[in-house]
């Protein structure tokens, strides 16, 4: 597994073109030419973590087959779920295809040396490209003298389909003339066999000790014997299973033959007529990686099996969910030598784009900052959007979610018209207007004592108070409701059942936990739970929160995670053992990992930009997470 993960870890390290109109479920391309001139292919290959992979008893010497692709060019990962045949296919340029040739032919001829299969393993040579299908493998690999490929096919399920037939069985068919027939036919059954035999009652008969002591030598006598014949019976099955063994793999050989029939057979459509390199304009060609799903097909691919639902209960489709559709998802990401940052982007229908943009735009609260915490928090994370046009767009996000159930389109627009009948938009999303922020200040020790039950000789219960040293995260979460009574009446009701204390500004939940004491405040908008008063900044902003309420007024949703100092903290207040070597060296290698979004949509898309940031420069940070990697091995 560790040897999987490293290849393609490396995949960035070792992989443009002509047009190709082919469409594609997803997309991957590595963009070598412009990783190659951030870090050296030959340092990565040389890291110790590929030391399996380029070693002289490697069985594959990864190094060796690299040497024959084009480091110059880009490779593609691309695939299909949604047509009749799904498939993935890795495409590689090559620089030197003899020697690719020669390196592949040298390989199967090492396989057929070493296997007792009667059937060889053989390279098919045809006029524009050669295949090559392994036995012990569900890949079949083929190239030209330009490209190299390896391809993998896979059943394809379309529920969809079944409402396309015109007919169906009558279960309900019934040939009465034919029954009738079938009935005389049958001859009356003699049941005498099977008559009750009455038993005459005997006399119980007295059993002596010489009687036992006869019964249980015979029963000893017949467990011996069973014995014997288990063991007869395990050494029989032990051949059968051995022949089921073998009939199993036979089994599988012919089906993974014959699955590589159909990817030769897909293959020969791509090489034929001249192979085109795999190309797609949904990508960002400036990154190191980029990959990008189509959503649309993903869900339609899903939504196929309720269609099967559909049309069992004659329901028609609706064509005007696609226009509240996501359209794609794309995720970009770039290797600097201070830090890695990856771009998720979603991409949505002008409709619902329009919808989103209206939910992500909310101002924050500009009171929530009187409660942020005096200093930066060990993490964060804040999150603003309008419930009140989350709740005014329910039947457009609704419409999306329930074409997807087996529900007429008018039956649909009754519920959601009951719905938005009953819910008042305005006055719920009072209840909680959208701010949420959540903060990580510390973790810290405490004293936890609990009771431990103990016996003793004479079996009577010691019951011993103990006391231990344990850690526990404190914590803040802010959030606003403007509704005029709802939190002061529940707060009120608290103090009436005595759940809670009233405590100047604040309320204390009086109930222990592990947790601590919980804190509650109540100031206009705002409410926050806590158990750590003394970390925040109460009724003013301090520097910190001014610096959040900066990026909070770009960004819906701004968060970090100083992994330095969270690291740290977990070490000062926990006996790590062993680990506590691994994690320094993790606190020391890598500073923080940034998540935020912007509040504006472009071109209907929304962008979710991560950044992990290393304390070092000295080299990039697919070397650095390489030597991580290698040092927690």
């Amino acid at each position: 597994m560790k040897k999987i993960f490293y290849f393609l870890f490396l995949f960035p390290a070792l992989l443009f073109s002509q047009g190709n109109q082919e469409k594609y479920d997803y997309f991957i391309h590595f963009n070598t030419p412009q990783f190659s001139k951030k870090v050296s292919i030959d340092k990565v290959l040389e890291h110790k973590v590929f030391k399996s992979f380029t070693s002289d008893s490697s069985n594959v010497k990864l190094n060796e087959f690299i040497s024959y692709l084009d480091e110059s060019k880009s490779v593609v990962i691309n695939g299909n779920f949604s047509d009749s045949i799904s498939y993935y296919q890795i495409t590689f340029h090559i620089k030197d295809v003899k020697g690719l040739h020669s390196y592949i032919q040298s390989k199967v001829d090492a396989s057929n040396l070493s296997s007792l299969d009667s059937i060889a393993d053989s390279i098919k040579t045809y006029a524009n490209y050669s295949v090559y299908s392994p036995k012990e493998i569900d890949n079949t690999f083929a190239w030209n003298d330009s490209n190299f490929i390896i391809y993998e096919s896979f059943p394809s399920y379309n529920y969809a389909g079944i409402a396309n037939y015109e007919t169906a069985a009558d279960s309900t068919y019934y040939d009465e003339e034919y029954d009738e027939e079938y009935i005389d036919e049958v001859a009356p059954v003699d049941n005498s066999e099977y008559a009750v035999e009455v038993y005459e009652q005997h006399a119980v008969e007295e059993v002596t000790v010489q009687d036992v002591v006869a019964i249980e030598a015979q029963e000893a006598t017949w467990e011996e014997e069973e014995y014997e014949e288990e063991y007869e019976e395990d050494y029989d099955n032990e051949e059968y299973y051995k022949q089921l063994e073998e009939q199993n793999r036979l089994e599988s050989i012919a089906e993974r033959k014959k699955k590589q029939v159909i990817q030769e057979e897909q293959i020969a459509l791509l090489f034929e007529n001249g192979f085109e390199f795999p190309t797609s304009t949904k990508i960002n060609p400036n990154a190191d990686i980029a990959a990008w799903v189509n959503y649309q097909n993903a869900y339609e691919r899903i939504n196929s099996f309720v269609s099967m639902f559909k049309y069992i209960f004659s329901i028609k489709e609706n064509p005007s969910v696609a226009a509240n559709m996501i359209k794609g998802m794309s995720l970009d990401i770039f290797f600097e030598n201070d830090k890695a940052r990856a771009e998720q982007t979603i991409e949505y229908s002008e409709a619902l784009a329009s919808v989103m943009q209206k939910i992500i735009s909310r101002k924050p609260n500009k009171n929530i900052f009187n409660y942020f915490p005096k200093e930066n928090p060990l993490a964060f994370m804040s999150y603003h959007f309008s419930t009140k046009d989350a709740l005014k767009s329910y039947p457009e996000l609704t419409e999306q979610m329930m074409a997807g159930m087996p529900f007429e389109k008018e039956d649909a627009a009754i519920a959601i018209d009951l719905i938005t009948t009953i819910v008042d938009e305005e006055a719920v999303a009072t209840l909680f207007d959208g701010d949420l922020s959540m903060f990580l200040h510390s973790v810290e020790q405490y004293e936890h004592t609990y009771t431990s039950t103990t016996y003793d000789e004479d079996y009577e219960e010691i019951n011993e108070e103990k006391t231990i040293i344990k850690t526990r995260p404190v914590f803040s979460m802010v959030m606003t409701s403007s509704h005029p009574t709802m939190l002061n009446k529940l707060l009120d009701l608290g103090v009436r059942k005595n759940e809670f204390e009233k405590k100047n500004n604040y309320y204390i939940i009086k109930e222990a936990t592990e947790l601590g004491t919980i804190a509650l405040i109540k100031d206009g908008d705002v409410f926050v739970i806590t158990n750590g008063l003394n970390y925040l900044n109460n009724g003013s902003k301090s520097k910190y929160a001014k610096q959040m309420q900066k990026q909070l007024s770009k960004n819906s949703l701004y968060g970090n995670l100083d992994m330095q100092r969270f690291i740290k903290s977990m070490m000062t207040n926990n006996d790590l053992g062993n680990e506590t070597e691994k994690l320094l060296q993790m606190s020391n290698q890598f500073k923080n990992i940034e998540l935020k979004s912007s509040k504006k949509l472009k071109g209907n898309k929304m962008k979710l930009e991560l950044e992990m940031n290393s304390n070092y420069s000295d080299k990039n940070i697919v070397l650095q997470a390489l030597d991580l990697f290698n040092y927690l091995d």
